[in-house]
């Protein structure tokens, strides 16, 4: 139902210790509070019209997200329509509307009362006006106009001036002398790289000053057509940069070229420029910034899987932020128009570099530290239920800062399964304060080992240069990249093969390595890996962490975490003779969902006396459609024909085949449920245990029982 808490347990004393002081980048390239103690952050996003709503709504959403164990909020989208920037009565986007500017700033007090800070975007999706004194009606966010013409970047300094040093009425602060206020980011989904198409779309007059930018560029660095030529070696009849009319970039290689014996040196020249272009923007704002009094860490989100936008971020910015999404749907034709498609596949059988360690991996830059501030498997995907365990799993291996699930609802569609709303979601929400716990006690301890990959200038300026092949390795150890003249030397395999957990037992490992090896094994083999081996491994689709804690099978579709304090199964679990996970075993005839055990009192999992079993299944609106049919080359694929309505079915049965849940050998919970979502809390010599579906037998602690529909305390 709208507005449900996640579960039965106030995970409230995770939430941001008072007072604490700015946050900032510590000297090991973490989060860390004024005093030197570490900050992590595991929270929610809350976009644009969700947030003008009554107080009444904002004191009951806050409430549920403190009890959820959320210490940060990410205020997204503020510049959209109907957002600050739109003002009843006047034209263009430079005044704040002060209704919504009130309600934000109501936001912004209930969430410090409940120890829950807050993360701002800038430029986001305004729509830059005549009356701003813009020449010609450009896209929503200005792409990529407001990252080089002067004006458009005044109308930004203007606006973030505004927002960050405007007085909040119920604190008595500004923003920028607000503790709470933790992180800010200058654009979202902005740059050159994300969208390179949209630089031969400029309109005038911009396209003809940028036109003249890179010129100039061109000429200072070649001073005539000539040099240019000998560089290039091809160039237009008309084109001569000394006149201005060498062609726009178009970052397309016309020779396919990729990696540095590839790159052709007009491709390099195109990527340099723009890279430089967005460096000098970024600058300037955060210089800005600093001058009205901006404290904390910021960055720009641009895209995590180019190189090179990824590295003028991490020159110029404090922290590294991107998205990762699973499954985001796919449209027949305008983007958010007509029927809507999906994979509907099982995130945990992608074993190629898109998975979600090896994607979200490359936005570690100079050991930098990384807030995935956007993330979800998208319903209507029926594996949903892997989204948390795999996100908190592979966050804490890769000692990520923040981890932001987008998002949360509030308004018409509360009460409902939809697209990046996951407050009704029993698969993603059910599991979302056990997730804020392993990941803000650090339950799953993050990789002493690192791999960097070494970009020298060559390397970087090749184009397309995204995540690759060895990417996978972040699935077994940490995974962090740099740009360097000094290129590793070719790292030959050991002679004596070993495993990784082996390797590693000398101490830390720090290992690097140019930006491009071949494939993942050849990394694998210099780690001590017979070659033989490491394709064996990565044939059976098996990443084993190098702490021992995270394992995936990807040809099984299966999650398994085993640490002391937590342990979960997750993905395709269907398992008559049961699978273990540490402490863990689980018995089931569910095919799909997770099963939780954690532990409250920070003992192991078998002495606990404290702790939550909790396992959640599939979910759907009632009535909605996913209809299978086949994409255009020829692979399954699924057509959303119906969102269907509230409420949301678990498809819960009451089955003579339990499932059975052991924590080192001894039976804890017993379960006549197939599919379904239930939760045990055990709190010394008592227990509570809830279910979504009545009439279900259960047996804990030796006790049978018949579930109602108010849950049973036992």
């Amino acid at each position: 139902p709208s507005y449900a808490d996640a579960c039965q347990v106030d995970f409230s004393f995770l939430r941001s210790p008072q007072p604490h002081g700015f946050l900032k980048v510590g000297p090991h390239g973490t989060f860390v509070w004024e005093n030197g103690e570490r900050a992590r952050f595991w929270g929610v996003n809350i976009a644009n019209r969700n947030l003008w709503v009554p107080r009444a709504e904002i004191d009951r959403v806050v409430g549920l997200l403190a009890r959820a164990g959320t210490n940060l909020v990410r205020f997204e989208a503020l510049d959209s329509r109907g957002g600050l920037l739109e003002v009843a009565g006047q034209p263009g986007t430079r005044h704040l509307d002060p209704q919504r500017l009130e309600l934000l700033q109501y936001w912004i007090m209930r969430c410090k009362e409940n120890r829950i800070a807050y993360y701002l975007d800038l430029l986001d999706f305004r729509e830059f006006k005549a009356e701003d004194g813009a020449e010609a009606t450009l896209n929503r966010g200005g792409r990529p106009y407001a990252m080089f013409d002067p004006h458009l970047i005044t109308l930004q300094k203007e606006y973030a001036t505004a927002l960050l040093t405007t007085r909040n009425p119920f604190t008595g602060l500004t923003p920028v002398e607000d503790p709470d206020f933790v992180l800010l980011e200058i654009c979202n989904e902005h740059g050159f790289f994300l969208n390179p198409d949209l630089i031969a779309q400029m309109v005038e007059p911009y396209q003809g000053r940028f036109r003249v930018m890179w010129n100039a560029w061109l000429l200072k660095r070649y001073t005539d057509r000539e040099h240019l030529l000998a560089t290039w070696k091809r160039l237009g009849a008309d084109e001569n940069p000394t006149t201005g009319t060498v062609g726009l970039p178009t970052l397309v290689d016309p020779a396919g070229g990729r990696g540095p014996r590839g790159v052709d040196p007009r491709l390099a020249d195109e990527v340099a420029f723009l890279q430089e272009v967005q460096r000098s923007y970024l600058k300037t704002m955060v210089e800005h910034l600093r001058s009205i009094g901006v404290k904390i860490p910021v960055t720009a989100v641009v895209s995590n899987d180019i190189a090179p936008d990824l590295a003028s971020v991490a020159a110029e910015c404090d922290f590294l932020s991107e998205n990762f999404y699973a499954d985001h749907p796919r449209f027949e034709g305008k983007e958010w128009e007509g029927k809507y498609r999906f994979r509907n596949l099982n995130q945990l059988r992608e074993g190629g570099p898109g998975g979600f360690a090896p994607f979200t991996s490359a936005l570690r830059w100079a050991n930098k530290p990384v807030v995935i501030r956007e993330w979800g498997t998208v319903w209507p995907n029926r594996y949903r239920a892997a989204s948390v365990p795999e996100a908190v799993a592979y966050a804490s291996l890769q000692d990520f800062d923040g981890m932001l699930l987008f998002g949360y609802k509030t308004a018409e569609y509360a009460d409902r399964l939809v697209f990046f709303g996951y407050q009704a979601d029993p698969t993603v929400w059910g599991l979302y304060s056990l997730g804020a716990a392993m990941f803000l006690r650090g339950d799953i301890a993050p990789s002493s080992a690192q791999v960097t990959f070494v970009y020298t200038l060559a390397t970087l300026l090749a184009f397309p240069n995204g995540v690759t092949d060895a990417h996978r390795l972040a699935w077994l150890l940490r995974v962090n990249a740099e740009t360097s003249e000094q290129v590793p030397q070719p790292l030959p395999p050991q002679k004596s093969p070993r495993s990784l957990s082996k390797t590693l037992e000398a101490g830390p490992l720090v290992l690097r390595t140019a930006a491009s090896p071949a494939s993942v094994v050849d990394v694998l083999a210099s780690l001590g890996f017979s070659l033989w081996s490491a394709r064996q491994r990565l044939q059976r689709g098996l990443y084993e962490s190098s702490t021992g804690q995270v394992v995936l099978d990807t040809r099984n579709g299966q999650l398994r975490v085993q640490t002391p304090t937590a342990c979960m199964v997750t993905g395709e679990i269907d398992a008559a003779e049961g699978v273990r996970a540490g402490a863990l075993t689980v018995r089931t005839v569910s095919p799909i969902g997770t099963v939780v055990a954690l532990s409250l009192d920070g003992l192991p999992l078998g002495r606990s006396r404290r702790y939550m079993v909790k396992m959640v299944t599939v979910a759907e609106n009632s009535g909605q459609t996913l209809v299978p049919t086949r994409s255009s080359n020829g692979l399954p694929d699924f057509v959303l024909t119906d969102e269907g309505k509230g409420p949301v079915r678990t498809q819960g049965v009451p089955s003579d085949q339990p499932t059975c849940v052991s924590l080192d050998g001894h039976p804890i919970v017993t379960v006549g449920l197939q599919n379904g979502v239930w939760e045990l809390f055990v709190d010394g010599g008592s227990a509570r245990f809830a279910c979504d579906t009545p009439g279900v037998p259960v047996t804990v602690m030796g006790k049978r029982l018949l579930t109602r529909r108010d849950g049973v305390r036992l």
